[in-house]
C-alpha cells in the first residue's frame, strides 16, 4: 500500500534535487530532457533514504504542498546558482579578456548558455568544467546536496535577507574573481596601446590600426598560454570557496 507520506516526502526531494541539478555547473549542455530528469530521479533514490524526515508534508492540503514544493524549487535553485559561480567568474573573465583583445565581435549565441558568448569565455568556461570534474568538484556539490537537507530540512526553507544580501555578496566577489584573472591580458593590451598610440604619434605614417590588431590577438593568446597552467590552482581556491558559499546560503535558507 502506498505511503501517501513518503511519496510526498520524495516528491519535495525530488524538486531541490532537479533544480539543483538544473542551476548546476554540470547541466549546462542541450541535454535531452528526459536525460536530466533521469539524473536528478537517480540521485534523489541515493539521497532519500538518508534525508530526515519532515512532518507529514500534506497537512496544509494540497495547496500548502504546492507552496512547501516551490520553495524547494527556489531553495535548489539558489544552491545550484551560488555551485556554478566559480565557472561564471571564468566567463567573466574570457569575456574581459576578448573585449580588450578585439575578440568580443566573434561572439555567437550559446544554445547552452543562453545568451551570447565569446572565444575566449567559451574556452575559460569549458576548461573549468574540466578542471571542476578533475578536482572532484562533483563530489563537493553531491555532497553539498545531501548537507542541505540536514542543515535546511524538509519544508523548512525560509527566505530572509541573510540569504539575499549574502547572493548579493557573492556576486559581487564573482565580479571581482572576473576582474582578477583577466588583468594580466587587459595589463599587456593596455601597455601595447600605449606604445602603439607613441608610434603613431612618432611615426604618422605607420597604419597603427592594421598593425595593432594582431599584435593584441598574439600578445594576448601568449599571455593566456602562460596563464592556463596556473588556473589548476586558481580553481581549486575557488572550489574551497563554494564550500563555505554553499554553507553560507544554505544556514540563510535554513
Amino acid at each position: 500500500m502506498l505511503n501517501y507520506d513518503l511519496a510526498a516526502a520524495f516528491l519535495l526531494v525530488f524538486a531541490r534535487t532537479g533544480a539543483f541539478l538544473s542551476a548546476g555547473p554540470l547541466f549546462f549542455f542541450p541535454l535531452p530532457r528526459p536525460w536530466k530528469a533521469g539524473a536528478a530521479l537517480v540521485l534523489s533514490l541515493v539521497l532519500f533514504p538518508v534525508v530526515p524526515q519532515p512532518a507529514p508534508p500534506l497537512a496544509g492540503g494540497l495547496w500548502g504542498f504546492g507552496l512547501l514544493l516551490a520553495k524547494e524549487v527556489a531553495a535548489g535553485l539558489a544552491l545550484g546558482f551560488v555551485a556554478g559561480l566559480p565557472l561564471q567568474a571564468l566567463a567573466l573573465a574570457g569575456q574581459i579578456m576578448d573585449i580588450q583583445m578585439g575578440f568580443f565581435m566573434s561572439g555567437v549565441f550559446d544554445p547552452s548558455m543562453g545568451h551570447q558568448v565569446t572565444i575566449n569565455s567559451r574556452f575559460l568556461y569549458l576548461l573549468g568544467l574540466v578542471l571542476f570534474l578533475i578536482l572532484d568538484g562533483h563530489h563537493v556539490l553531491i555532497a553539498a546536496l545531501a548537507r542541505s537537507f540536514e542543515v535546511v530540512p524538509l519544508g523548512g526553507v525560509t527566505f530572509g535577507g541573510d540569504a539575499a544580501l549574502a547572493a548579493i555578496r557573492m556576486f559581487a566577489q564573482v565580479v571581482s574573481l572576473g576582474l582578477q584573472l583577466a588583468a594580466p591580458v587587459v595589463a599587456v593590451v593596455l601597455i601595447t596601446d600605449i606604445c602603439l598610440g607613441l608610434l603613431g604619434r612618432t611615426a604618422p605614417e605607420m597604419n597603427v590600426f592594421m598593425l595593432g590588431f594582431p599584435l593584441k590577438v598574439g600578445l594576448g593568446i601568449l599571455v593566456l598560454g602562460v596563464m592556463v597552467p596556473l588556473l589548476g590552482v586558481a580553481f581549486r581556491a575557488l572550489l574551497e570557496m563554494v564550500e563555505r558559499d554553499l554553507q553560507i546560503i544554505m544556514r540563510g535558507l535554513a
